[in-house]
């Protein structure tokens, strides 16, 4: 194999995208957009991997793809072949041939840059660029043939004649130079076109003009090859990659009662035999252990849910969970939980910062925030940890056995210890000692009459 370069051409605005984020880093299952193209890419021994960006992202895109490709910046935003001619000086001199394609072609197949470096090298040809057919060819250039079928050129949308707007043959977005020709085609582009923009579609004509073997490389039509130029074009990858990662799920045994109302994305594990009811959303790099069930309607985010575990109309947020847990219906685990083996947490409860131990209980309506609870601790309907002092947040520590009677307030910092008890109705300002009972609730006051005294009054 040549050595070969590949540069991505991502100095696009992207302006009918109308978003704040440059359009490579739009989030999609998970990722950025370009990181699909990327991890592609990677499939091959590219000599070097270079991405072409506008100065106003630069620093941006740096933390998210500088380790995985050299940044070359456009300095200023003249057309496609102009960004090209941008990346010429950082290609090194050893490098004999360079693929170009663009960075919102997240879902190219690596069979399709396969075939054409195979095609390149064995036809020695000077410029190779990607067509296919297909009914619908509007957001695209058209190709040219002339009467023999070979390649004239391509006639990008905007500056298509009608006649020319009806052709079906379209360039898909992928070119193969020869080094030693590329700056020549490049030089010799020009901006004579209503964006007034130096196009790199182009170089078909002006190859053909030089004399130099240009070649149309022609594959069949798939949706693989959609760019993304708008947001229905993003919803559409959306839905592609979605069904792509649940295919996969599905040879893996995870069980998905209706795909069409689950959303995973793309760095998700998911074990054998695990179940995923409707309305079920996955995000992040969750990790969700063998025959676990999930949802309907539950949300998990960076989170790691153990074997066997049990999550229904709930959310989970940067939490971890061990063998036999159960969470919901309507829980809330926010950030920093971590629930033992055999936790279970129920109704309406909120857990935040906190580690349940194994065979602990939080069934109803409570919260529960930086918290430290031992084994097989009860807590009552109505238990709220009072954390928050107004300027920073406080402990409360709960240790194996105990028993929290309903509708307690546990003012932090706080300890209860080893097998007490607190009672039904009280607020706990004070350490409770091992199998201490707790209580801390006003004296109850009966006035016998008052209600017939007040009815009286009334009248």
């Amino acid at each position: 194999m040549h050595k070969w370069c590949v540069v991505v051409l991502a100095a696009g605005q992207g302006k009918r995208m109308r978003s704040s984020l440059p359009k490579v880093l739009l989030p999609v299952l998970g990722q950025p957009l370009m990181a699909y193209l990327l991890d592609t890419l990677e499939q091959f021994c590219f000599t070097q991997r270079l991405a072409v960006f506008a100065p106003s992202v630069a620093e941006e895109v740096k933390s998210s793809f500088g380790e995985r490709v050299s940044i070359v910046v456009q300095s200023v935003p003249r057309g496609t072949a102009h960004a090209v001619e941008s990346a010429l000086p950082f290609i090194s001199d050893d490098v004999e041939r360079v693929l170009v394609l663009y960075a919102d072609m997240p879902l190219i197949a690596p069979e399709v840059i396969r075939d054409v470096i195979t095609f390149v090298e064995e036809e020695e040809v000077d410029l190779a660029f990607v067509t296919t057919v297909t009914a619908n060819p509007q957001g695209f250039g058209r190709v040219i043939r002339d009467g023999q079928g070979q390649p004239l050129s391509i006639v990008e949308e905007k500056d298509c004649q009608p006649e020319e707007r009806l052709i079906q043959e379209i360039n898909v977005g992928i070119f193969a130079f020869a080094r030693k020709v590329m700056g020549e085609i490049l030089a010799a582009i020009d901006d004579a076109n209503r964006q007034r923009e130096f196009y790199l579609t182009d170089a078909v004509a002006v190859g053909r003009k030089k004399g130099l073997s240009v070649r149309a490389f022609p594959v069949e039509w798939k949706e693989t090859f959609l760019n993304i130029n708008s947001p229905a074009d993003l919803s559409r990858v959306f839905t592609l990659l979605r069904e792509r990662k649940i295919e996969v799920l599905w040879e893996k045994g995870v069980k998905i009662v209706d795909p069409s109302s689950v959303y995973i994305d793309w760095g998700v594990e998911v074990g054998e035999d695990v179940w995923i009811y409707p309305g079920t959303v996955i995000e992040g790099k969750s990790v969700i252990g063998r025959g676990t069930k999930l949802g309907p309607f539950t949300r998990i985010v960076e989170s790691t849910i153990g074997e066997e575990n049990t999550i229904e109309y709930s959310v989970v947020e940067y939490a971890h969970s061990e063998r036999g847990v159960t969470v919901g219906p309507f829980a809330h685990l926010r950030p920093g939980t971590r629930l033992a083996q055999g936790v279970r947490i129920g109704n309406f409860v909120e857990v935040k910062n906190s580690s349940v131990g194994e065979g602990t209980k939080a069934l109803h309506l409570s919260y529960l925030g930086d918290a430290r609870i031992g084994r097989e601790v009860n807590i009552g309907a109505g238990t709220i940890t009072c954390n928050f002092d107004g300027r920073k947040k406080n402990p409360t520590v709960i240790e194996d056995h105990v028993f929290i009677g309903s509708n307690n307030s546990l003012v932090a910092p706080v300890q209860i210890g080893e097998g007490a008890y607190t009672a039904a109705g009280s607020t706990i300002t004070q350490n409770v000692p091992p199998y201490a009972l707790g209580v801390g609730r006003a004296k109850q006051v009966n006035i016998e009459g008052w209600v017939k005294k007040k009815r009286g009054e009334e009248r």
